[in-house]
């Protein structure tokens, strides 16, 4: 959503209004919701600025009014007031803001089922997915209909809204005839439309993003994954099941995946897993732990499923193992290094082992893979 202007404009808008309010004079004033600093790094934050701004909207236009009245308020603050006001009061601003929390709200229900440090990679890009039909479902024209005519009221004030600035005269060379005006655009028409396209892309837009970051067929990890459920089509194809394993260093090997296929559908078929839950990666591996075990490449796949951390805390953990590296050389420090923190991170039952010498040569090891700013000695 970022491209379009409009929506820019809106956030430049909130974060003034945040910045007005929170002025001594104004806070004693203004009796709504405490309105939200906009987290730009965080798409949680763009939603909650706007949650509260449409909470709290008639509250913050009486402030407005109320400062731009009174004399009593220095002249800055009066005419700050006045060009919020302004900019408040026009319908486009609502609608935009109605459709920011109409779109990021389909997000929030998936945002807070991925906090659980035990969602695997598979069912979130499920979720997200769902997610994004939801979004598609909204670009209709009578989704955007509805949240025009709420910020805009009945069509009798819309049109009242959008009366001529000056009388228009009737055209007489058109006397004679059953038209009495020319069919030319409407500035509500233009307008309308204008809203319409913008309503359309931000869909297109986040959708698109969804897609191209979590579609599914953009990704042979992902594909990997889905063929360790029992419900797949694909289900443990060695040829689809690559890509995984080589993530792990391990060799396919064929005969052992047959022979599991076999043994996990028939007992699927039959038997349902329990407290009448779904068969997934998880269901599947705790079920069939002590068979699989007899299988090493398939077991592994599994394990190396369930490893990739998924949830948001589960990454947040991660990246907070570089809580005493300053800033400047967490930015300089490359995705792979990071990458083998993290690894060392989740491997504790391995870090413990490394003692003395070992846990020396280790850390030279790891200090000699390349030029670093962050000095181990």
């Amino acid at each position: 959503m970022s491209a379009e202007r409009a929506i820019e404009d809106l956030f430049s808008v909130c974060n003034a209004l945040y910045k007005f309010t929170r002025k001594p004079t104004v806070a004693a004033r203004y009796k709504g919701n405490t309105l939200k600093r906009l987290l730009e790094q965080r798409w949680t934050g763009h939603l909650a600025t706007v949650e509260v701004i449409l909470e709290s909207f008639q509250e913050i236009l009486e402030v407005l009014d109320h400062v731009e009245n009174t004399p009593s308020f220095p002249a800055d603050t009066r005419m700050e007031a006045a060009g919020l006001r302004s900019a408040v009061s026009k319908p486009s601003f609502r609608f935009h803001a109605l459709v920011v929390q109409k779109i990021l709200a389909i997000l929030e229900p998936p945002n807070r089922m991925l906090q659980s440090e035990e969602m695997d990679l598979q069912t979130a890009v499920q979720l997200v997915n769902s997610a994004r039909e939801c979004i598609l479902a909204l670009r209709t024209e009578e989704v955007f209909m509805e949240l025009w005519k709420e910020c805009c009221g009945t069509e009798a004030n819309d049109t009242a809204s959008h009366q001529s600035k000056r009388k228009c005269s009737v055209n007489r060379n058109l006397n004679d005839y059953i038209l009495e005006q020319t069919s030319g655009a409407r500035p509500q028409e233009n307008q309308i439309k204008e809203q319409q396209r913008l309503f359309y892309s931000c869909i297109d837009a986040v959708a698109g993003e969804i897609g191209h970051r979590f579609g599914e067929r953009n990704s042979k990890l992902i594909e990997s994954m889905a063929s360790l459920n029992p419900e797949s089509t694909s289900f443990l194809d060695p040829e689809r099941i690559k890509p995984l394993l080589a993530l792990t260093g391990t060799t396919v090997n064929e005969a052992e995946f047959v022979v599991a296929r076999q043994r996990i559908l028939k007992h699927t078929e039959t038997f349902s897993p329990p407290n009448e839950e779904k068969w997934t990666i998880k269901t599947v591996l705790h079920h069939f732990h002590s068979s699989l075990e007899a299988m090493p490449s398939v077991i592994t796949a599994y394990k190396a499923a369930l490893t990739l951390g998924a949830s948001t805390a589960l990454c947040e953990n991660s990246f907070s193992t570089l809580k005493n590296v300053f800033s400047e050389h967490r930015r300089s420090m490359l995705h792979t290094r990071e990458a083998c923190l993290i690894q060392l991170a989740f491997e504790k039952d391995l870090t413990r082992k490394c003692k003395t010498e070992w846990k020396d040569r280790l850390l030279r090891r790891f200090h000699s893979s390349g030029k670093r700013r962050l000095q181990l000695y």
